[in-house]
């Protein structure tokens, strides 16, 4: 998979002297990924619903525990709401778990 838009390309954009058109800022706007990030418990082999009303699929889902380590859950797009919600489900039951979602449309 190639980048559709390179770093270099995408300053191009913003020369000294140059005028930015509106489809220049909306391609340097989509260029970066949005992250959501909330602070949940989790309960032992419980799914827990995140809605994140990004209306973008969420690509990768990172869940750190109080200490700020990283821990395995699965995930899993809802399929009522695939572009604004997440269920996730651990082995583990933990209080303040944040849970980081990379969204990119």
């Amino acid at each position: 998979m190639a980048l559709t838009n390179t770093r270099a390309a995408l300053k191009a954009f913003f020369n000294t002297g140059d005028v930015p058109t509106e489809v220049q800022f909306s391609t340097l706007i989509d260029a970066f990924p949005m992250v959501y990030t909330e602070t949940i418990t989790l309960v032992k082999d419980t799914d827990y619903t995140i809605t994140h009303s990004a209306a973008e699929k969420a690509r990768i889902v990172q869940v750190l525990d109080s200490n700020g380590e990283e821990f395995g859950v699965s995930w899993r797009r809802d399929s009522t709401d695939e572009n604004n919600k997440i269920i996730i489900n651990a082995s583990v039951g933990k209080s303040n778990v944040e849970v980081n979602i990379l969204l990119a449309g």
